[in-house]
C-alpha cells in the first residue's frame, strides 16, 4: 500500500512539472510513422464476427456492428506483440501501404477492439488484422471481388498512434463482471478514450457532492481516494479490493510522452447500486495530442518501449 500510495505522489510530481509539449491541438498528430515492420492481412470471412465484438476490450457487439469511431475509422484486432495484454484496446492507428501502387494513399485508420493469436510469421513487428470493409479501405486499387483470394495476404504496412474521433463519446468505464459491491470489490477499464495519451493512474472516491463532471488539474486530497492498479496480466483493467461504498468518483492519469495531467470527475460516475456489466459516462474527454518527441507512448504498438508491470 505504502509503494501505492507513493507512486502516486510521484505521478502528481510529474504532472505538476513535465512540459505541455505533448498536448498540443494543433497540427492534429504530429508523430513520424514508426519503424517497426509491421503487416495488415484480412481476416478470414467466417472469423471476422466473431474476432471483431471487441469482447477482449470491453465493447461487445457496439464493436460487431462497427458503430465504435466516426471520421472514417474502421475496427481491427492485432497480434498480442501489439495488443500488450488489453494496453491497446481503444487506441487508433493509421496505416499505410509500404508498397504504395496497389493501396490508398492515406491509407486507413482503424480502432483496436481485439486480439488475435500471433503467427510463426509475425516477428517481433506484429499485425493488423482487419475485416473486408477496413481492408478494402487500405487496399482500395483491389476490387472487393478479389479480397477472398488475400485472406492468407500479409501487406506491409507503416503505422502511427493518431487521435481517435468517436461518435459524440464521452469516456465510459465499465465495470468488469468481477465486481461485487458485497465483497468491496471494482475493477473497470475505460472506453472511448480518444486521444493519443495512454491512462497510468487510476483513484477512486466517494462522491460527496452530486453535480456537473468536470475537468480539472489540481488533484485533491490523496486521503480521500483509493489507488486502484492494473490486474496482472490484464493491463487494461483497473481493479481494488476497497472500493469505498456510496456513489463514486474517479480520477486518473493520461499521459503522452514525457507530459501528464489529471482529469478529475466531481460529480457521480457510478451510482450506489452500480452493477457489474454495467457502462457509465465519466463526462470526460480525452482530446490530447502527443507531439512528435513523444516517442514509445504515442507510436509505441510492440510495448518494447514500455516497461514491465
Amino acid at each position: 500500500m505504502a509503494a501505492a500510495v507513493a507512486f502516486a505522489h510521484l505521478l502528481l510530481f510529474l504532472v505538476l512539472v513535465s512540459p505541455a509539449a505533448c498536448y498540443s491541438a494543433s497540427p492534429p498528430y504530429r508523430c513520424d510513422w514508426c519503424p517497426r515492420r509491421s503487416t495488415a492481412s484480412l481476416l478470414p470471412p467466417d472469423a471476422a464476427d466473431a474476432t471483431l465484438t471487441g469482447a477482449a476490450c470491453g465493447y461487445g457487439g457496439l464493436a460487431a456492428a462497427a458503430d465504435l469511431a466516426d471520421g472514417g475509422f474502421h475496427i481491427a484486432a492485432v497480434s498480442a506483440g501489439f495488443f500488450r495484454r488489453g494496453r491497446a484496446c481503444s487506441a487508433c492507428y493509421q496505416l499505410r501501404c509500404r508498397g504504395r501502387s496497389a493501396c490508398a494513399k492515406d491509407g486507413v485508420k482503424v480502432v483496436v477492439v481485439a486480439d488475435v493469436p500471433e503467427t510463426n510469421s509475425t516477428g517481433r513487428g506484429g499485425r493488423f488484422m482487419l475485416n473486408k470493409e477496413a481492408f478494402a479501405a487500405l487496399t482500395t486499387a483491389r476490387g472487393g471481388g478479389q479480397l477472398a483470394s488475400l485472406v492468407d495476404a500479409a501487406v506491409d504496412v507503416d503505422f502511427r498512434k493518431i487521435p481517435c474521433a468517436y461518435k459524440g463519446k464521452n469516456l465510459a468505464v465499465r465495470v468488469e463482471e468481477t465486481s461485487s459491491r458485497d465483497k468491496g470489490h471494482l475493477a473497470v477499464r475505460f472506453l472511448y478514450q480518444g486521444g493519443q495519451t495512454d491512462i497510468v493512474a487510476v483513484e477512486v472516491a466517494r462522491a460527496e457532492i452530486p453535480g456537473a463532471t468536470i475537468q480539472s488539474a489540481t488533484a485533491p486530497s490523496p486521503a480521500t481516494w483509493q489507488y486502484m492498479t492494473r490486474r496482472e496480466g490484464s493491463p487494461g483493467v483497473w481493479h481494488t479490493s476497497r472500493v469505498p461504498a456510496g456513489p463514486l468518483r474517479l480520477r486518473l492519469v493520461v499521459t503522452a510522452g514525457s507530459g501528464g495531467k489529471w482529469l478529475r470527475t466531481e460529480g457521480v460516475v457510478l451510482p450506489a447500486e452500480w452493477q457489474a456489466g454495467a457502462v457509465y459516462d465519466t463526462g470526460l474527454r480525452v482530446t490530447d495530442v502527443a507531439a512528435s518527441t513523444c516517442g514509445g507512448a504515442s507510436c509505441s504498438a510492440s510495448g518494447d518501449d514500455d516497461e514491465e508491470e
